[in-house]
């Protein structure tokens, strides 16, 4: 049987920043940097090259790992983020490397969101926030040409929290939506990118719940919280969607959501908040509109 890596259970009431325990340490290896997570020592072994890394993959954590490092006693001591990446977050990492080498410039963190911007995880979260992946690809391309160097140093530590959330999360890899949340988390406030984030509606809590919902992981939020509501209610606009081809986007729910609190027990503001989601099909069906927005669900409410 091979040994686990024991994760703890983080639902405690109110959503914590990710990283939380994690710390990290200067080191001679090429990244420059390990971490330190819940007493195992985290490594990564990719930097930004294009040949394939050796075949070693950990087992534990995430099932289909293999050949761990192991301590005297037979607990994994030692965890290669790298072999933990997903296919997507892999090419999305390359990817990064070449938008900038084909700029002449080091790696930085506008880079990998860049690169984020062409993964399909990626793409359908800021489809629900109704984000035009184009625009934002442009827009940040020709801020990095009139602007400084882009950020570099914050950069050794993504894949640190993009493991940390993976971790917190219940998640078996450490995919796209996971080094996403890793530049919400990690990218100072001062950069471009923790501006576009904020224009386009999309926090940490945004990022975990799609994350929850689209990857179908075992994490509970806080009971009642206003998350597992939100969550309740993109479970079931889903099964609508399915059905009736409808597509919700996300603010919309989050009105819905909104609008329920306090209009009935705390403990059913998720089913009044599904009424009025319905509410709002029937109001799509009858303007002949697949697409159910904000504005929609406040017409919804005032029926």
């Amino acid at each position: 049987m091979p040994p686990k890596i024991q994760i703890k259970n983080n639902t405690q009431p109110g959503l914590s920043k990710i990283g939380i325990g994690l710390t990290f340490q200067a080191s001679k290896d090429s990244w420059g940097l390990r971490g330190f997570y819940e007493g195992y020592k985290l490594v990564f072994s990719a930097g930004f090259k294009r040949h394939l890394l050796p075949q070693e993959w950990l087992y534990g954590l995430l099932p289909f790992l293999k050949n761990s490092k192991k301590s005297d006693s037979g607990i994994i001591s030692q965890i290669d983020i790298y072999e933990l990446f997903s296919p997507s977050a892999k090419t999305a990492w390359s990817r990064a490397c070449r938008i900038a080498y084909r700029q002449k410039r080091l790696v930085g963190v506008e880079d990998i969101f860049l690169a984020l911007l062409k993964e399909d995880s990626v793409r359908a979260l800021l489809k629900r926030l109704k984000v035009n992946t184009l625009d934002a690809e442009i827009f940040l391309h020709n801020y990095l040409k009139l602007s400084a160097a882009p950020s570099q140093e914050i950069i050794k530590t993504i894949p640190f929290e993009a493991f940390a959330l993976s971790a917190k999360l219940h998640n078996h890899k450490v995919g796209s939506l996971m080094l996403l949340g890793a530049l919400l988390a990690a990218t100072p406030q001062n950069n471009v990118l923790q501006a576009i984030f904020s224009n386009i509606g999309l926090s940490l809590e945004k990022l975990e719940l799609f994350a929850v919902w689209r990857l179908n992981l075992n994490y509970s939020f806080p009971k009642n919280s206003y998350l597992e509501k939100l969550l309740f209610c993109c479970r079931q606009t889903e099964t609508l969607e399915q059905h009736s081809g409808y597509f919700f986007e996300l603010p919309a729910i989050e009105a819905a959501v909104n609008s329920s609190q306090g209009q009935t027990f705390k403990d059913l503001e998720h089913k009044k908040a599904l009424q009025i989601l319905v509410k709002a099909s029937n109001l799509a069906k009858q303007k002949n509109q697949t697409i159910i927005g904000e504005s929609l669900v406040l017409q919804a409410i005032n029926l």
